[in-house]
């Protein structure tokens, strides 16, 4: 890939998809502290996720009378704190992010700010990619292009296909989706950007660079987990994708 591209590349996924890195020096003693409160915490907050589940099952399914949007609304005001409850995240995981996610596909498929958010956490930090595609699949056919920040649903799907599913020709196609409404709603980017730039530089992506993205996205989303069967699932996924790097690196005499 030409590296002017890939720089580009690089950047304008930073952007769209904010890849959390958590780093810092932590003594043995405040460790050891964080661990027994959360010790002592988890039944609480399981009992209190309990409750979030059966409020986001009574959105889903009970009737709106007309009042869809306001209920939206409500659900994903509701998503706001339940994601940003970080103790409770930390301890106890992102369960119900699709929950989140589907209420409110059903409710407002044209709340295009929801969503951008909504993709992140369930990709990233509940480490459900294939369900934030399928489900931006069904919002994508109801959002109206011209809307603000419309064609970034498209680049939020494009990396999830990109970048935990493996599939190049999807994600190429989602970018060209994406460049075709970003041109309905023109917008300035002091950084040169373009979504065009990720389509042309996703062309000449090579498979062993498309694998160790998927590692490095995984790998990612592993520290978030705290569903023990979840975190095996993944670290097989990484396994598999190391072993195929370097089978793929030995076929093509490509230093490791």
């Amino acid at each position: 890939m030409n590296s002017a591209i890939l720089g580009k590349f690089t950047r304008l996924s930073a952007v769209v998809s904010p890849f959390i890195a958590l780093a810092g020096i932590v003594v043995l003693q405040a460790q050891e502290y964080k661990k027994s409160v959360r010790q002592l915490n988890r039944a609480d907050y399981l009992a209190q996720e309990q409750q979030q589940e059966k409020l986001v099952n009574w959105q889903q399914n009970s009737p709106s009378l007309g009042f869809d949007n306001l209920k939206a609304s409500w659900s994903y005001l509701d998503f706001v704190q339940y994601f940003g409850d970080r103790d409770a995240r930390d301890t106890i995981g992102y369960k119900l992010v699709p929950e989140y996610f589907e209420t409110l596909t059903t409710l407002d498929p044209r709340f295009t700010k929801a969503y951008l958010g909504l993709s992140v956490a369930n990709s990233m930090y509940a480490g459900n990619p294939e369900t934030t595609v399928a489900l931006m699949e069904e919002v994508l056919d109801f959002v109206d292009p011209t809307s603000e920040q419309a064609a970034y649903l498209w680049t939020f799907k494009g990396l999830d296909e990109l970048l935990f599913m493996g599939d190049k020709e999807a994600a190429i196609a989602s970018y060209k989706m994406a460049a075709q409404w970003s041109e309905l709603q023109p917008e300035f980017r002091p950084d040169g950007l373009t979504i065009r730039d990720l389509e042309a530089g996703l062309q000449n992506t090579t498979e062993i660079d498309l694998k160790e993205a998927q590692v490095r996205a995984w790998s990612s989303v592993l520290t978030h987990i705290r569903d023990s069967q979840k975190q095996r699932e993944i670290l097989a996924k990484i396994t598999r994708l190391k072993a195929e790097i370097s089978e793929l690196k030995m076929a093509n005499n490509v230093q490791p």
